[in-house]
């Protein structure tokens, strides 16, 4: 017995070669533009990291014109704040921190030589390799990281330019896509075959809230980490609170590995002000990561991922290992988006129906239905 494609089946494959090969060229495209996509994509990152801030001014009954002009007024002035206060204060202190380079080493040096004779005096028939010369390091080392520093400014005043360019781009573009969201969301349920336009709707409300939810808190609870321990590290008299801030801020956008960083570098720049500077600094960012980790993160975020934290930790390892420093930002995000692919897309093609997400008992509820 012969086998026939229906009229149906053969429509399906060509649209599915046809939708391939339009998403090939797409990204043989966006190689080809990557300004103009990396402003479209910090564009997409702010719309979505104001959107809960103007839903929740929604609900307050504000009108979303307005809403959005007074999200976007207070981030002009946060950028205005750090244009002419943080950005100043910090230029000083790295260039303090460059000047006192040779101070790093040299202390350096006297921390290795004391823990080198106190192994000798406790061990004496250790074999140790020779201390480094780090004198002699530091003056052929930190010349030539000199003149470095000085031929690279005006690269550094170029990539500032570009990103200057790019900021002021997609904030001017996000504003845009504010407005005009519901065409947006119109525009892309239109893509879909009528029966599936609901499922697309729900599927970008979905998304909409992971993405915003993540980015905005994700914000937040950086920017009171970063400032708690700019402050606290300030008041210890720590010359250089203002970059530890700055990097930790950063770095506790980046789950598991961030802060790890931070804790090395604050204990490098920590050095020269002698071993107890470098506890109190570490235990001050030791204290304010776990209070984010514990008390901001679940008030501010919540369960608004819903990744488990294994996903969390596969998804963290797995997007640094595939796409670097973004990967490590994005991939719990990015996991999500997978779970909800999943759930409307993949399980109904599956199993015939989408899956509901299970709800998660409180630890109290658990250990009951355990017993």
């Amino acid at each position: 017995m012969q086998n026939t494609v229906t009229p149906q089946t053969a429509r399906r494959i060509i649209l599915t070669i046809v939708a391939i090969l339009v998403a090939i060229a797409a990204l043989w495209l966006a190689t080809r533009i990557p300004r103009t996509i990396t402003i479209f994509l910090v564009a997409a990152f702010i719309a979505f990291g104001v959107q809960p801030i103007i839903v929740r001014l929604e609900e307050r009954r504000v009108k979303r014109p307005l809403a959005i002009m007074l999200v976007f007024v207070v981030l002009l002035l946060l950028v205005v704040l750090g244009a002419v206060i943080i950005l100043p204060l910090t230029l000083d202190q790295i260039q303090a921190l460059i000047k006192n380079a040779p101070d790093y080493l040299k202390t350096t040096q006297g921390w290795i030589l004391d823990l080198e004779l106190g192994v000798r005096k406790h061990f004496p028939g250790a074999n140790l390799p020779t201390s480094f010369d780090l004198q002699q390091f530091s003056s052929d080392k930190i010349t030539g990281f000199v003149y470095a520093s000085i031929s690279s400014v005006g690269a550094f005043l170029l990539n500032a330019a570009t990103a200057l360019f790019i900021g002021v781009s997609a904030l001017i573009l996000s504003f845009f896509f504010l407005l005009q969201d519901r065409q947006i969301a119109d525009g892309f349920a239109a893509m879909f075959p009528a029966s599936k336009r609901a499922t697309a709707r729900e599927v970008a409300q979905e998304v909409t809230h992971i993405f915003g939810s993540f980015i905005s808190g994700q914000v937040i609870v950086s920017a009171i980490t970063g400032a708690a321990i700019t402050i606290l590290t300030a008041i210890f008299g720590f010359k250089y609170a203002l970059i530890l801030g700055l990097i930790s801020a950063v770095a506790y956008a980046i789950p598991i590995v961030g802060m790890l960083a931070a804790h090395v570098i604050g204990a490098i720049i920590a050095a020269p002000q002698g071993v107890w500077m470098v506890v109190y600094v570490e235990v001050i960012l030791f204290t304010i990561a776990r209070i984010s980790d514990n008390v901001l993160v679940p008030k501010i975020m919540g369960d608004s991922v819903g990744v488990s934290p294994i996903g969390v930790m596969f998804a963290v390892f797995a997007g640094g290992e595939l796409f670097g420093l973004p990967g490590l930002v994005l991939g719990i995000p990015a996991a999500a988006l997978i779970k909800v692919v999943w759930r409307y897309f993949i399980a109904p093609a599956i199993y015939g129906q989408k899956l509901e997400p299970v709800p998660t008992l409180p630890r109290k509820s658990r250990v009951a239905a355990k017993r």
